[in-house]
């Protein structure tokens, strides 16, 4: 992950390997059927509107968002080359103001967005406001707090967790949010699943955590010293060399049904 927060390309295809079966969890909760109309929210290099789209058929139609050019021009050439280029539309957008009418979409769904945005609460406001009444909202994010590694110097990656927490993304409790949110938004049927990722490879966790970025941090705040850093990767990599690394962390799988009447405000 660069700097500025926005996430590489190999990035998303490390995560989307590590997350498949849950990917496929939330197409099953969106309920889609053939011709439905769907959004995906945060779509990045199509990692998701491609089997979106055959999913919902040649009758139905996927529409995909992202603030990130680079990932809108991948999106789009992806859809050209799997043929789906009329089925499956990317637009370079702000989740904050959707380009949408009200009542457009079937279903919406967002993965490991809301702990890359300051509002999540406006970016939930707009993706239930173009979904259908009756139709499902599906969001996956991450709690990061939740974040272990398994090691013998625990006091030094609580420190790293904990500026892991604070500075490496803009929402780093988007997880444990969303039921409260989904609830608050007036949502129906609201329904959680937990979704716990772990990884047993030393090179792959670290690329999957952003642990770079936090160990940065860390070291740049005074939190821990040099020394101590180096002992901690000491440590992590013999278990990796002895087979016995491991480290995890937790998502949560959200989904809610916006109501046929809704309140009026």
């Amino acid at each position: 992950m660069s700097e500025n927060n926005y996430l590489e390309l190999d990035y998303l295809a490390l995560i989307a390997k590590m997350v498949l079966k849950y990917k496929y969890r939330t197409y099953e909760l969106m309920r889609l059927k053939k011709g439905d109309r769907v959004l995906d929210v945060g779509c990045g290099p199509a990692t998701d509107t491609i089997t979106l789209a055959s999913l919902v058929g040649e009758t139905g139609q996927v529409f995909g968002v992202d603030i990130d050019e680079q990932q809108i021009m991948h999106a789009n050439q992806k859809a050209v080359d799997a043929g789906v280029n009329k089925l499956a539309i990317h637009y370079l957008v702000n989740g904050y103001q959707l380009p949408f009418e009200a009542d457009y979409f079937d279903s919406v769904r967002s993965e490991r967005v809301f702990q890359h945005n300051v509002d999540s609460n406006q970016l939930l406001k707009e993706m239930i406001r173009v979904t259908k009444c009756g139709g499902w909202i599906v969001v996956l994010d991450t709690d990061w707090s939740t974040m272990s590694i398994d090691t013998n110097l625990v006091d030094i990656e609580q420190k790293i967790k904990k500026i892991h927490v604070e500075k490496t993304f803009k929402n780093s409790f988007a997880g444990r949010q969303l039921f409260r949110m989904l609830i608050e938004s007036g949502l129906h049927d609201v329904y959680v699943e937990m979704v716990p990722i772990f990884a047993t490879d030393y090179r792959i966790s670290r690329q999957a955590t952003c642990l770079d970025m936090a160990e940065k941090s860390a070291l740049e705040a005074g939190v821990i010293s040099q020394f101590e850093l180096d002992a901690l990767h000491a440590d992590l990599e013999k278990a990796d060399s002895e087979g016995k690394y491991f480290s995890a962390v937790l998502q949560m799988l959200v989904v809610g049904r916006k109501p046929f009447v809704q309140k009026l405000t």
